[in-house]
Formats: C-alpha cells, sequence, structure tokens
C-alpha cells in the first residue's frame, strides 16, 4: 500500500479516528489541591467552618541562627522572675473556611440507557470524576490567584522583578530562583516546603509554555536538562513524571499542569504559582476528592436515573506571601 501524503478525505478519516480512540480520554494534569494545606471537621460536630490561624515569623538575627519571639530567649532565666524573657505578644491572623457542598448530576432516561453502545455508563462515571477533580483544583487555584505577590518575568531583570514591567518575555529558570528567594525574604527563616517534598522544596506549578520556556532555558544554556534536575529513580520516580513531575530546580519542584489560567497585562500573560506550605487552605469532612454517585430507579414508570459527583469542601488563602504568582507571556 503506498503512503497517503496528502489527501483531505484520508485526513479528515484519521482525525476522527484518533479523536474518537485517543482524545476522548485524555485528562489535565491537576496539581494545585496537592499542595494546599488541608484540615478535616468531624461529621456531626455542629460546624462547617474550619479555622487556620497563621503566626508572624520570629525575627531573624543579624547574624547566626533565629532568634526567639522575645528576643530575650538566648539568656538565661533571672532567678525568681516573673517577667523575664515573657514573650508579650506573638501576631496571629486567622482564616475561616467555610465547608460547602459542590456538584453536579447528569440525567439519564431509560430507553437512551438501552440503546447506548456496552461502556457508556462507565464513560459517564469517568466523566463525572474527571469533572469533580476539576473543579476542587481549579477552586484551589482560584483561591491561590487572590495572592498578591507576583513575579513578572522581564528582560530588564534575570529572574524577574515584582514591580509591573514595561515589557514582559517568556520565562527562564531563574525566575524560580527569584521566587524562592522571594518566599525566604517575605516570611523570615523556617518557612517550610509544601507536604510531600522533605527535602524542603517549594513546588512550582507551570502552565505548558512555562514548562517549555524554563527548560529550553537550561538547555540553550550548555546545561542539559537531565543533568540540571534532581529526580527519583525507579518506579516512583516514574509515577512522579506520569502525574506531572518534571523534577526540581534551583530547590524548586517543578509540575506541569494544563488548569491555569491567563491574564491580561500589556500582553496576554499565564499565570502559574510557586507554594510553600500554609499558603493555601483547604477543609472537608473527610477525603477531599469528588464521590460518584449512581441513583437508579428500578420502576419503568420512573424512567429518569442520575448520575452525579458530590464532594463537600472548602477552600481560602490562608497567606499570600506563601504563594508566589508567575506572570510570563503566553
Amino acid at each position: 500500500m503506498s503512503h497517503i501524503t496528502s489527501n483531505t478525505a484520508v485526513d479528515d478519516v484519521f482525525a476522527t479516528y484518533i479523536n474518537k480512540k485517543f482524545v476522548s480520554d485524555l485528562e489535565y494534569a491537576l496539581q494545585h489541591q496537592k499542595f494546599c494545606t488541608k484540615g478535616t471537621l468531624t461529621k456531626g460536630g455542629g460546624a462547617n467552618v474550619l479555622r487556620f490561624v497563621e503566626f508572624s515569623a520570629p525575627t531573624p538575627a543579624a547574624s547566626g541562627p533565629l532568634i526567639s519571639y522575645s528576643g530575650a530567649g538566648q539568656a538565661s532565666i533571672t532567678e525568681a522572675s516573673t517577667t523575664a524573657n515573657e514573650i508579650t505578644g506573638i501576631t496571629t491572623t486567622p482564616t475561616n473556611i467555610t465547608v460547602a457542598e459542590y456538584g453536579e448530576f447528569l440525567k439519564i432516561g431509560k430507553l437512551y440507557e438501552y440503546s447506548a453502545v456496552s461502556g457508556t455508563r462507565q464513560k459517564l462515571e469517568k466523566r463525572l470524576r474527571d469533572g469533580g477533580a476539576g473543579s476542587i483544583d481549579s477552586a484551589v487555584r482560584l483561591a491561590a490567584a487572590q495572592s498578591t505577590n507576583i513575579v513578572y518575568a522581564t528582560a530588564a531583570q534575570a529572574g524577574g522583578v515584582t514591580t509591573g514591567p514595561s515589557e514582559t518575555t517568556a520565562m527562564g529558570a531563574s525566575t524560580l530562583m527569584f521566587c524562592r528567594k522571594t518566599l525566604f525574604g517575605a516570611l523570615a527563616k523556617g518557612l517550610e516546603g509544601v507536604p510531600g517534598h522533605p527535602d524542603m522544596h517549594y513546588a512550582a506549578v507551570l502552565t505548558p509554555t512555562q514548562e517549555l520556556n524554563v527548560t529550553t532555558e537550561v538547555t540553550t544554556g550548555r546545561v542539559y536538562w537531565s543533568n540540571a534536575v534532581v529526580n527519583v529513580p525507579g518506579a516512583q520516580g516514574q509515577t512522579k513524571f506520569v502525574n506531572g513531575y518534571i523534577g526540581s530546580v534551583y530547590g524548586v519542584a517543578t509540575y506541569i499542569t494544563q488548569n491555569y489560567q491567563t491574564t491580561a497585562y500589556t500582553s496576554a500573560q499565564d499565570v502559574g504559582f510557586v507554594y510553600a506550605d500554609g499558603g493555601v487552605g483547604a477543609a472537608s469532612f473527610d477525603q477531599m476528592e469528588a464521590r460518584v454517585v449512581v441513583n437508579d430507579v428500578n420502576s419503568p414508570y420512573k424512567n429518569v436515573n442520575s448520575i452525579a459527583w458530590h464532594a463537600m469542601f472548602g477552600v481560602g488563602l490562608i497567606s499570600g506571601v506563601r504563594v508566589v504568582k508567575l506572570y510570563s507571556l503566553s
């Protein structure tokens, strides 16, 4: 059989086949929910509000390690004193997050279901499960987007600047390092990386374009991406790559997602995020993941079933300085 290089009819057939076989099962890489601080309420406890409390960080010493909140913790306690080394005030900022119900449902007629091809219900369940996961992930992203802690990738300064630029360029790897410095500087020392990264890494959630820009910069700088990042070998590393983890650069665990937003500055901008622990909080009564519910009606006179996803959760921004937004050219 000869190879057909160009034929509109054949192209259409191939496109239809590929769409039918593959595209219907494509999924977003959802990352934002992974990096929020989660809290659980007790069922039957009489409340649907969870309070997250942010404490002010200790003041860094001029040199050496941290000093205490009172500034006198390194001094010995005066004998019989009732006031020595007393901490007179710690600034706390509470954030109340309300758990609410979320979900969507689809009505399915009996005749429709009987006449549909085998496997239709399973595909509908998957569609709703994906929709629920995407909705929860988007709610976390929208909460993070309330942060005003922004780094713009610009031509004026490698690594980006925090004031609005007159010209914005594609983001490079040095921007991630700048975000890391921003998080350290904004909150004093002791700021932790995100859960799941015991090596104290922060998590960068990048758009596809930002991922390409970062990997291109590292490679064109004569350092190959495979040599510049720290990857996990074996099965665990493969799982991370499948789930959107592309490696760690400059102490920032880098993930890719298709769940992102754009904004207009001087031109269209992709918005990515760098998360530290305690930036975004989420609350639920049990697991936050969406649950698929199928309501069957076993009577021919009630001929409409329904399938739905349902979740009880809430989300909010706890500390804006623990979330850095990354603006770069789309």
